[in-house]
């Protein structure tokens, strides 16, 4: 096993033409506004750990102490 692929998982997906095709044009304009090459894996990587911490986030907010007047927060959560 190479060392850049120690702690690291690879995972393969299938995804849809139309959305790989938009995800290379956000790559690429990445790339441009940041002067970095930025790949379709980079942004897939970046996506799954910000859904990640939008989980989090959600299950602290369900978890957290109701308010006292009585209102509800009422949270869904994103579907993917």
């Amino acid at each position: 096993m190479s060392k850049e692929l120690v702690g690291h998982h690879l995972l393969r997906v299938r995804i849809k033409k139309s959305i790989f095709n938009k995800l290379q044009e956000a790559a690429e304009e990445e790339t441009d506004r940041t002067n970095e090459h930025v790949t379709v894996s980079d942004l897939v990587r970046a996506s799954c750990y910000n859904y990640l911490l939008i989980h989090e986030s959600i299950r602290r907010l369900e978890n957290s102490p109701q308010d006292i007047d009585g209102e509800v927060l009422v949270i869904t959560s994103p579907m993917l």
